[in-house]
């Protein structure tokens, strides 16, 4: 072999890492680039709808009162988007996708982390492309439009920084994630457990999470709107949509879709279940100090809120299929569920994008087993199956 082919065979074995992520990083965004022409159901109804109106409305000064139907902090981005000079839907899609990739090297870090294991390593490597070749994500910005990768950064961001024991960060990032999605209340009980275990911060750090949440309207108020407004858009969120499913994975599929009987009764049972997962918790019964277990934990209970409060859409179940890829990376065992969750979550977004058959009554019977299972997985952790790399 010629002295400068050894030379360079050695330069790419030297740095294989740096040349992976570099080439899996711009995979990534060339089959994210496929999607750009892909206009969604959403995108042509809501979104870009909501745009025109920020414009005609002068922008910022746009943000005085409610366009559409999400919070503050994403009108806000929206009105910046009107400044640019750019097609819209290029940038809803951009701002999603910058998303995905901080979303995925989150938790490629916090996994090296807590794994003791090299930045920009094999496992670092491998978070990243599992997160960012998992279909749902892909399509959810890059197809779709949509924003899910947003508040499941925040809430992938605040579960780590308490394991951590970086409380602030934590709780801060925890209230970001409210000011983009409701649908972070799926991991609020997880919080309220660490709070009766870990004793270690105080009640107040919830109020900092309703400062944050508060905080992130702060351009629409120097506009002139109401002090409590980021408040009152959930609160018309809850009496928008009266249904016990919503093209979900949830239980009452298998029930029914009778909201006005059976709502409350569906609301009260999901906090008795998580009321027990939080009393399992305070008993060590179940345990939260190793990492696998933390984040089994923090799956249960944002599984349980899933599949069992009504009023769930199709893609809350996006930040439970990135905390169960982090858990699987910590308990190989976890892999099962991880691919199963992942693959049910696919199926919920035919309807939308292909206009195919999405879940069903049988599909909801599957995941009643799979989420037993996870359970029974959950309360017999007793001993760790090994990390994927061993």
């Amino acid at each position: 072999m010629p002295a400068f082919e050894r030379k360079f065979i050695e330069f790419i074995e030297k740095h294989l890492s740096f040349i992976y992520l570099t080439a899996i990083v711009l995979l990534a965004a060339y089959i994210r680039l496929l999607g750009r022409h892909f206009l969604s159901g959403d995108m042509d109804t809501f979104l870009l709808s909501w745009y025109d109106q920020m414009k005609e409305a002068g922008g910022l000064p746009g943000l005085r009162e409610q366009i559409g139907d999400y919070n503050i902090l994403y009108q806000t981005f929206i009105a910046l988007m009107t400044y640019v000079p750019l097609n819209p839907m290029t940038m809803f899609k951009a701002f999603s996708i910058a998303f995905d990739f901080l979303m995925a090297f989150t938790a490629a870090y916090f996994v090296s982390r807590f794994s003791d294991k090299p930045l920009f390593g094999r496992t670092f490597n491998a978070v990243l492309t599992v997160v960012l070749f998992m279909p749902t994500v892909v399509l959810n910005s890059a197809y779709w439009g949509q924003c899910d990768s947003m508040y499941a950064f925040c809430i992938l961001a605040a579960v780590c920084f308490m394991y951590k024991d970086k409380y602030l960060l934590s709780f801060v990032f925890l209230g970001l994630s409210f000011a983009f999605k409701l649908q972070t209340i799926i991991v609020l009980p997880f919080f309220i457990a660490c709070y009766i275990v870990k004793k270690r911060f105080s009640i107040v750090m919830f109020f900092v999470t309703l400062l944050s949440f508060w905080g992130s309207g702060i351009m629409a108020y120097i506009f002139g709107r109401d002090w409590l407004s980021p408040f009152k858009v959930y609160i018309d969120q809850t009496s928008t949509y009266k249904c016990m499913y919503m093209q979900s994975r949830s239980i009452w599929w298998v029930f029914g879709n009778e909201y006005p009987d059976f709502g409350g009764f569906a609301i009260m049972l999901t906090a008795a279940l998580c009321g027990i997962g939080i009393y399992m918790i305070a008993d060590k019964r179940v345990r939260i100090e190793k990492n696998g277990e933390f984040f089994a934990a923090v799956a249960w209970f944002a599984w349980t809120c899933i599949f069992f409060l009504p009023n769930m859409h199709d893609r809350y179940s996006y930040p439970l299929d990135i905390l169960l890829i982090v858990l699987a990376f910590f308990d190989k065992r976890y892999v099962r569920f991880a691919v199963i969750s992942g693959l049910l979550s696919f199926m919920t977004y035919a309807p939308f994008l292909v206009h195919a058959n999405g879940v069903g009554r049988e599909d909801a019977f599957i995941e009643l087993l799979v989420y037993a299972w996870f359970t029974y997985t959950v309360l017999n952790n007793k001993e760790s199956g090994g990390t994927i790399n061993g």
